[in-house]
């Protein structure tokens, strides 16, 4: 069987190298440098009784560190001397960090195991009973306006849990953020006492607030700092269109953010500082005025670069910005790209320079290019959305499977932030082109084999897509999350038209939902994935509706089910080339067989029109190893199915267990996950192609499946059974497959 190589050589010696890299002592320790003998060095610290934080989150907040895994298995570097001073603050640091979170009689004994090649040290944490908030007492708030929620519900919340006063004194905040937004510009945090029953462990915690009177704007300065010396470019008639805020209007402290947040994103300025003049000591005034300030920035910015890829050969850029066209927080952008340079024409003028792949191949023999306009707007007629209109033109194409030439191509798209952590679009697109595709190669890679439906396997004439989505996320960390949890999901609606098709409508909706909770010293991350695609009124072709291959659904690989490759779970076609020929029927047409045993060349997805995957990880950052390390286990299950002959079935899922390596860098989690796939192969239709004979004849696409002696003719494509299955191994490594990465896999 020949199949591409999923773990090469290069890669796992770049892992080992960014292995050793992350695992180098970078850090300088803050413990003491000064010498002493090896009896005083610090071998280890461990922890033990702690109800609430793991031993990252531990040794993250005291001084005293281990030495690093450099010293400790190779001998680099020199392991820290004992600090008896620190060690006993240390110990005071994380008593205070559990009485900060509910147990308040928390006490902690540093245990010094002293050997002669250094010293073992272990804090021993004794939390006593943990404190229940049992009542609050409020005051001073006023009742909401409308019919809003009260403002004293989030504090009720706290009451009968555990108190954590990190978390009661986030909510707290966040009341107070929520009266100034309704109007109380004056509202500061509120006067607390806290009354502690030891014996009972119980507390009290009584709240008073001073809100003071509702506020409104009075009058809006604004002040623009020039560029250069001299007047500035920018008028202030501008800045005030874009800051939105007009006198009369009620105070509310989101406005003001809103109007910070569209100023930057403007890029028209390098500085905004909007704050209020009148003083807030004036608890009788129900006006305040505001001050804008802005430093102005430079608008006008271009950009070019040269690159060499696999798929693409020579490839440049060219990037043209004026971040003030038509005025501040109008932006316009002029893009081009070029690819193929050096074998498409009319730049094929060093094919030596590219690989053997494109040479060789149909759809790399014109050079590939990209011309586009983009305007982005910071408002749509005052309102706080986005929108952006890009023009462009291209050709670009994926080598052996179809080149794509869009003469006139246009996107709207609208945004709007409703809140810091939700965020929407909605955006209509249109492309007017041709798709140049072989019909072998169609069928071969996309599974997509009688004229029709690689006619439309790929956009044709037209297409208009009417898009929408939304996303949540209430993550503690938007790169690598230990709490929280976020929800995304968006729908597309489209029509499509073609050279043997006038008209096609298709609709598509994917949802997302992932919870991440801290367990075991670790985390747990799950996520559920669905997915399904729609084409009422389409042709059914081979039990599926006829659906643009871009609209199809796929599955499998580093962020979906790890126990596959990229995008191959689900149903399968096989490229086979070692069959057994045969010629039969007075016609003398060809039939051809795969042999018993007989590996493919190559597997290629068919996707379908519905999908179910289902993720499960727990990961753990062990200090024994290193602080920047984190070790995964996780099991991922799904599939993806034809929806119109198929339902869901739970014993149709594939579930592959795995494990997985992250190493923390400033970019984010590099991952190296290893799935293991317990199934055979899956059975699929095994497709042969012939060559072209010297009189012009073009290849045939035959059928190759084990089929009975009734069957013995020749079928066409989709009477072709799917009752191919591949030689499976034994061996465990052939049924792992390695995955590479850049952030954690969701």
């Amino acid at each position: 069987m020949r199949s591409p190589k999923v773990f090469p050589l290069h890669a796992f010696s770049c892992t080992v190298l960014v292995l050793a890299a992350a695992c180098w002592p970078l850090r300088a320790s803050a413990q003491r440098a000064a010498r002493c003998d090896n009896a005083q060095r610090v071998r280890s610290v461990k922890f033990s009784g702690s109800p609430h934080f793991d031993a990252v989150t531990l040794a993250a907040s005291i001084i005293t560190h281990e030495p690093s895994v450099m010293t400790r298995w190779f001998h680099r570097g020199t392991a820290p001397c004992l600090d008896s001073l620190e060690l006993r603050r240390d110990a005071l640091r994380l008593a205070v960090m559990h009485r900060q979170v509910g147990w308040f009689q928390a006490s902690v004994v540093p245990v010094v195991d002293r050997r002669p090649n250094g010293v073992r040290l272990r804090f021993a944490i004794t939390p006593g009973p943990e404190a229940i908030l049992d009542t609050i007492v409020i005051q001073g708030l006023p009742e909401p306006t409308g019919d809003g929620p009260a403002f004293e519900a989030p504090l009720r919340a706290l009451e009968n849990e555990r108190f954590d006063r990190t978390r009661a004194d986030a909510v707290i905040e966040r009341v107070v953020a929520q009266l100034r937004d309704a109007g109380y510009a004056r509202a500061t945090s509120p006067r607390s006492l806290v009354t502690i029953d030891s014996a009972a462990a119980r507390a009290t915690l009584a709240l008073a607030f001073s809100p003071g009177r509702m506020v409104t704007v009075g009058d809006v300065q604004i002040e623009v700092q020039p560029l250069r010396d001299g007047h500035p470019r920018v008028a202030t008639a501008a800045v005030e269109r874009l800051v939105a805020i007009h006198p009369g209007d009620q105070f509310r402290a989101s406005a003001i953010l809103d109007a910070q947040r569209d100023l930057y994103r403007s890029e028209s300025f390098r500085l905004v500082l909007i704050d209020t003049l009148t003083p807030l000591n004036a608890a009788s005034d129900s006006v305040l005025d505001l001050r804008v300030a802005v430093a102005e920035a430079r608008t006008r910015a271009a950009r070019v670069g040269l690159g060499w890829a696999t798929q693409d050969c020579i490839r440049m850029q060219g990037r043209i910005v004026d971040r003030g066209f038509l005025g501040v927080g109008r932006r316009v952008e002029l893009s081009a790209r070029a690819s193929k340079i050096g074998v498409g024409a009319p730049a094929g003028f060093a094919p030596a320079l590219c690989s053997g792949a494109l040479r060789v191949d149909p759809f790399s023999q014109k050079l590939n290019y990209y011309v586009g306009t983009t305007l982005t707007n910071t408002r749509l007629f005052g309102l706080p959305i986005q929108p952006t209109l890009t023009v462009y033109s291209e050709r670009r194409g994926e080598p052996f499977a179809y080149l794509r030439e869009t003469g006139v191509g246009a996107l709207i798209e609208l945004s709007r932030q409703f809140t810091a952590r939700t965020s929407g679009t909605a955006g209509v697109q249109y492309e007017n082109g041709r798709t140049i595709t072989d019909p072998v190669i169609s069928c071969s890679r996309f599974g997509q084999c009688r004229p029709q439906d690689f006619a439309l396997s790929l956009f044709g004439r037209g297409v208009g897509i009417v898009s929408t989505g939304a996303a949540h996320d209430h993550t503690n960390d938007l790169v690598n999350p230990s709490r929280g949890w976020r929800v995304r999901g968006d729908v597309r609606a489209g029509e499509s038209a073609s050279d043997s098709v006038q008209s096609l409508r298709f609709y598509r909706g994917t949802g997302e939902l992932s919870t991440y909770l801290r367990f075991a010293g670790g985390v747990i991350a799950s996520r559920v994935q669905l997915a399904r695609a729609f084409a009422p009124g389409a042709e059914l072709v081979d039990g599926s509706p006829l659906l643009p291959q871009q609209e199809r659904i796929f599955s499998g690989g580093q962020s979906s089910v790890r126990g596959y490759q990229q995008n191959l779970l689900g149903p399968i076609v096989y490229v086979v080339s070692d069959v057994k020929p045969e010629t039969v029927g007075p016609n003398g047409e060809r039939v051809v067989v795969v042999k018993d045993g007989a590996g493919y060349d190559r597997a290629v997805p068919r996707g379908g029109t519905a999908m179910f995957v289902a993720n499960l990880e727990w990961r753990r950052g062990f200090r024994f190893f290193a602080e920047e390390l984190q070790f995964a286990a996780f099991v991922d299950a799904g599939n993806v199915w034809e929806s119109d002959t198929e339902g869901f079935r739970w014993g149709n899922l594939r579930a592959t267990p795995g494990l997985g390596l992250r190493i923390v860098t400033p970019l984010g989690p590099f991952l190296v996950d290893v799935g293991y796939r317990p199934y055979e192969p899956v059975a699929g239709r095994a497709l042969f192609f012939t060559s072209g004979d010297a009189q012009g004849s073009a290849g045939q696409i035959l059928c190759a499946s084990p089929r009975n002696a009734a069957l013995s003719r020749g079928l066409a494509i989709f009477d072709c059974p799917s009752t191919y299955r591949p030689p499976s191994s034994r061996g465990i490594l052939s049924r792992l497959t390695f995955h590479f990465g850049l952030g954690q896999a969701f």
